[in-house]
Parts: C-alpha cells; structure tokens; sequence
C-alpha cells in the first residue's frame, strides 16, 4: 500500500488488543505501527485478565477513537470478539475462547508481566472471584451475532489452546459465502504466540481485509 501524508491525528485506527500477561509496551504493537506508519494510527489498550474491567476500558476507547479494525490475540481475541466493536472489521489470531478453563491452571498464582506495563505492576494473580465472571458473556453467540465482520486466524500447532480454537471458529466461519473474503485461515508455522510466522500470516489477513474495505 502506498504511504500517505495525512497528520497522525487524521489517520484511521486500528486498535490492537493483548494478550494476557503482556501490555502496551509488546511487541505486537510495535511491529503494527512499524508496518502500517504512515497509513493507520495504532491504539492499543493496557487491560488485565478482569473482562467486566477490560470490556468497560476497551468500549470506552472504541467509542472514542472509532476503529476501522480491531486486532486481538489469545485472550485480547476473546476479548475482540466480546467488545462493542459498532461496524469494525474484527481479526482474532488464536483467540482463547473458553478463557475461565484455560486460565483455571494458573489460579491463585503469582504470575510476571512479559513486558514493562504502562500501570507499573509487574505481577498477575488470578481469583476465583475474576474467574467467574467469564460464566456472564457467551463468546460463541458473539461470534455468530458478528460472524460477517469477522477474520481469524488459527495455529494447528497452538500447544495451549490444542484446536479448541479451530473447532469452535470453524463451523461457523467457513460456511460464510466468497463475497465476504476469506473469513478462516489456518496455518501450522506458528505456535500459540503470534511471532515469526505467525506475523506474516496476519499482515496478509490484515491486506485481504483492507483489500475488500477499500
């Protein structure tokens, strides 16, 4: 895509949304900017594993900064999927849909940030208390509510998701007719963290994407 002049200001926004255990400061954001400066503005909100928390944080910024794309991956996937995205293109790269049975196995733990985090806490515990309320939101029938605006992309080789991911996304995204482009792609060169790889096959997503929107 050719670059553009427009102020930063005046750009459109891509928000990206992190994982758990990560933050601003990732890696995945700088590599957005670093792809798509000149053409998009990158947002990307600090959340936590709390979702009634993150969802108020996240909506409240969507309806501030109104992004053409929202971006999630892993638990910032479930996420992507449970905001009030409005009309926003949604692209989830091995998104953790069943968030409170994989997020069981590190209870009560004291668990370290992978980056320097925007807030200064370093450290994670999760409660039963946070927990439980991943049992108030249905993430399969927010997919299927948003399925047209919908792009995903799953690992066969996710070592903490298994195909969960695919299993759930599969069924109801592949049905979807050619018109809406290509709403499911799998690829088995990367693992649960999009690196490498894993990177490439977004960037391409992201450029079939804005190829229908443009």
């Amino acid at each position: 895509m050719n670059k553009i002049t427009q102020k930063e200001s005046e750009l459109p926004v891509i928000m990206y949304i992190h994982g758990f255990r990560s933050g601003v400061n990732g890696s995945k954001r700088e590599q957005l900017q670093k792809h798509f400066e000149g053409e998009f503005r990158i947002i990307a909100p600090e959340v936590d594993a709390d979702p009634e928390k993150s969802l108020a944080i996240i909506n409240d910024i969507i309806a501030l900064e109104k992004p053409m794309i929202i971006i999630g991956t892993s638990l910032g996937g479930w996420m992507t999927l449970m905001c009030e995205s409005s009309d926003a293109s949604i692209v989830v790269v091995n998104p953790c849909l069943n968030p409170k049975e994989i997020l069981s196995q590190w209870k009560d733990e004291e668990l370290d940030y992978f980056c320097p985090r925007l807030d200064g806490v370093q450290t994670y515990r999760l409660t039963d208390e946070i927990l439980n309320k991943y049992d108030r939101y249905d993430v399969v029938q927010a997919i299927k509510n948003k399925r047209e605006r919908i792009y995903a992309l799953c690992s066969t080789h996710d070592e903490l998701l298994g195909t969960t991911h695919i299993d759930t996304l599969k069924p109801v995204l592949s049905p979807l007719p050619p018109v809406y482009g290509r709403h499911f792609t799998v690829a088995d060169n990367f693992g649960h963290r999009c690196s490498g790889e894993g990177m490439s096959h977004m960037f391409n997503v992201l450029k079939r994407l804005l190829g229908l929107r443009s």
